[in-house]
């Protein structure tokens, strides 16, 4: 809603409650002239009504008024400010859409049929208000059957005549739309008690008094049937009979009868102790379960015959703070046991597949082995392997508030190819990540190291450049920027490279126009806040028509001027483009970066040494683990 259609509802509930009636202010009011057809009057302070050139429109704004609303009467009240020809003029409605501060003579909407005609103006209803009848159109414009595009005030033969417009602050007699609304006064006349309502009392005066029908008999009740509330018998509820059913004994006709299991029948209802059993339910149990047995197969055996969908053979859930929802523990010292062992035949199934908000699948080991892993995944063919080494995982990852798929981490520190994670590949892939999730990142990266804002959080090199990030946000790249574009209907794309400067700039695009010579220009709030304007920006002015050229003056803190050269007074729109220094980035230009390059290039020879000459700088592919050869 408007601050104009705010002010309106404001006026119309405070009117409305007091007296039923409303007093509404034009919305927008001008005139036109087609002596100066070009020529938009909204800022005048009258309003010209003249047989041969000038037409008057007026608009209210109806938003505060119900549409169900009951008008009996809608009243124009205009103030004459001068007669210079007296006569009449008629109220025509207006056939389009107009604004106040764009309408002339040259685009002036289509007038339709008269709303009053021929209302007479002396010389003596000078400094006077007229009154003119327009409750048709009110009921029409509310109703939708007219749209409200206002009225049109036309003069008939040689009327010359001028009335107020909301502009003028001298006399303050702005158009006005007064409003009376019919309606009764909200007195309850009678109170009916009808047949099926259940209800009795009622009347047409005094204090009235409405309660339940007291006609139904002892023992019946009030019940709905469809359609009426209807009085209605209740049963007595006498049990006759008590007949044990199927596998229950007991019984009986009279007095107090019990019910018991028929502990003797020997049928599929009742699971035997000391005797093998088949369930074909869902079963429940609410406490420990121990299982104990001596067979080649298992202690525990579970098979689940579905064969497609997600159906796993064994689910294991805990609600513990520290326990397993399944776990495996293999006492003996010897063989070739294992705590939890998994295997598929599935093409695209797991052996052992692990799931969790925190840690999908730990392993850790006390072997001081090199082929000793606490978890270890090997891949023939095309298949993906996983090998994770049996550090002890330190306080990192707290970081990441252990939610992690794969989580790895070195103790080591300051070693050359120390890393917590690493891939190689000879034709490859080294990495790969993916993700179907539109809150987060498919790959996010952090350094909490005590270099600050000059921490190195990302470094990607090739033969012949490098990028690197920072901890500050800041990325410098020893090759181009560049974007590629689609061309030829996205059947070719092309290089396109961004401007690059010794300073840190940010800047801002916009349009004015130019009124009389001159335009005022705020700066967009939230800019300004990205930039230092007191160091000082830069303003660049493109007119969009003729003029004598257009210059910047008074730039502050908040704005600019821009002004026509010469004193002009012109009417023209122009774009424009803003630059200024990035805050807090005021005094740097031409940034040396050579020490970082420098250190970044020395890690690089010192990474590239390693991996060739020792061995633990690429994981070969292992065959299977001891306990599956063993197997």
């Amino acid at each position: 809603m408007t601050k104009q259609a705010l002010k309106h509802f404001a006026l119309l509930t405070l009117l409305v409650c007091a007296t039923a009636y409303a007093q509404l202010t034009p919305a927008g009011d001008t005139y036109t002239n087609t002596a100066g057809s070009t020529t938009n009057y909204g800022a005048k302070t009258l309003l010209d009504v003249d047989g041969a050139t000038q037409i008057t429109y007026i608009q209210f704004n109806l938003a505060s008024i119900p549409v169900t609303a009951s008008i009996s009467q809608a009243t124009l009240k205009l103030y004459v400010n001068t007669v210079t020809a007296a006569g009449s003029f008629n109220v025509d409605y207006v056939n389009g859409a107009w604004a106040e501060s764009t309408i002339d003579a040259s685009n002036a909407p289509a007038l339709g049929a008269a709303i009053a005609s021929d209302v007479a103006i002396t010389t003596a209803d000078k400094n006077q208000y007229i009154l003119i009848d327009v409750t048709a159109a009110v009921q029409a414009w509310l109703s939708g059957s007219e749209a409200n595009n206002g009225i049109a005030l036309v003069a008939n033969s040689k009327f010359n005549a001028t009335f107020d417009s909301k502009e003028n602050t001298t006399t303050s007699h702005p158009p006005e739309l007064d409003i009376a609304f019919a309606g009764g006064d909200g007195t309850i006349t009678g109170v009916t008690t009808p047949s099926g309502s259940g209800l009795t009392g009622g009347g047409t005066s005094g204090t009235l008094n409405l309660a339940l029908t007291n006609a139904c008999a002892a023992n019946q009740v009030l019940q709905w049937n469809g359609s009426s509330w209807t009085c209605a018998a209740v049963g007595t509820g006498t049990i006759t009979g008590v007949t044990a059913g199927t596998d229950l004994t007991g019984g009986g006709t009279s007095g107090n009868v019990t019910l018991s299991l028929n502990t003797t029948a020997l049928n599929s209802v009742y699971p035997q102790l000391a005797a093998n059993n088949t369930f074909s339910g869902t079963q429940t149990i609410n406490n420990l379960v121990s299982v104990t047995g001596a067979s080649s197969s298992g202690a525990l055996s579970a098979l689940n015959t579905l064969t497609s969908g997600s159906a796993p053979g064994v689910v294991g859930m805990t609600n513990s703070t520290n326990a397993s929802g399944v776990k495996g523990v293999a006492t003996t010292t010897g063989g070739s046991s294992n705590g939890v062992f998994g295997t598929t035949s599935s093409a695209g199934g797991y052996g052992v597949l692990g799931s969790g908000p925190f840690v999908g699948v730990y392993g850790s080991t006390s072997g001081s082995l090199s082929t000793d892993y606490g978890v270890q995944g090997v891949a023939t063919g095309n298949g993906v392997g996983v090998a994770g080494t049996g550090n002890t995982i330190s306080g990192e990852g707290g970081a990441l508030g252990n939610l992690a798929g794969v989580w790895g981490d070195t103790n080591l520190s300051g070693t050359t190819f120390a890393a917590g994670v690493a891939g190689t590949a000879d034709n490859a892939s080294a990495g790969k990540f993916f993700n179907d999730s539109n809150s987060y990142p498919t790959l996010e990266l952090q350094n909490d190291g005590s270099g600050g804002l000059d921490a190195t959080v990302l470094v990607a090199q090739g033969q012949s450049g490098v990028c690197s990030m920072n901890a500050g946000g800041d990325l410098n790249c020893t090759g181009k920027m560049v974007t590629a574009a689609s061309v030829n209907g996205g059947a070719s794309k092309v290089a396109l490279y961004s401007m690059q400067s010794p300073e840190n700039w940010f800047e801002d695009f916009g349009s004015g126009n130019l009124r009389n010579g001159v335009a005022t220009i705020a700066l967009d709030a939230q800019f300004a806040q990205t930039v230092n304007v007191a160091a000082g920006y830069h303003v660049f002015i493109t007119p969009n028509g003729d003029c004598k050229g257009l210059y910047v003056s008074n730039k502050t803190g908040v704005g600019f001027e821009v002004r026509e050269l010469g004193g002009g007074i012109s009417t023209v729109s122009f774009d424009y483009r803003i630059v200024a220094k990035r805050a807090g980035y005021e005094n740097v230009r031409f940034a040396d970066l050579t020490k970082q390059f420098n250190k970044q290039e020395e890690q690089h020879q010192k990474t590239l040494h390693s991996a060739r000459s020792s061995s633990a700088a690429k994981i070969e592919p292992a065959a299977a683990p001891r306990e599956l050869r063993k197997r």
